[in-house]
């Protein structure tokens, strides 16, 4: 019969707490991620936007650099 001491009990709990640990650090980190997805695909999709409106032709054809 194996025994199960009192440092078998202590290393078990420090395993499982260390790994319950892991999980939450990764699951934060993921959120993170996809919340820097989102703001990235926003991005993109408010410069698609402006792209898309009709371009001026009046616009950007002279540049005043005398002041």
């Amino acid at each position: 019969m194996s025994s199960f001491s009192a440092a078998d009990a202590s290393a078990l709990t420090q395993s499982t707490i260390a790994a319950e640990v892991s999980m939450a650090v990764a699951k934060k980190s993921l959120d993170h991620q996809k919340q820097q997805g989102a703001a990235a695909l926003s991005l993109l999709d408010a410069a698609s936007q402006i792209a898309a409106q009709p371009i001026d032709p009046s616009k950007g054809l002279a540049i005043d650099v005398t002041g």
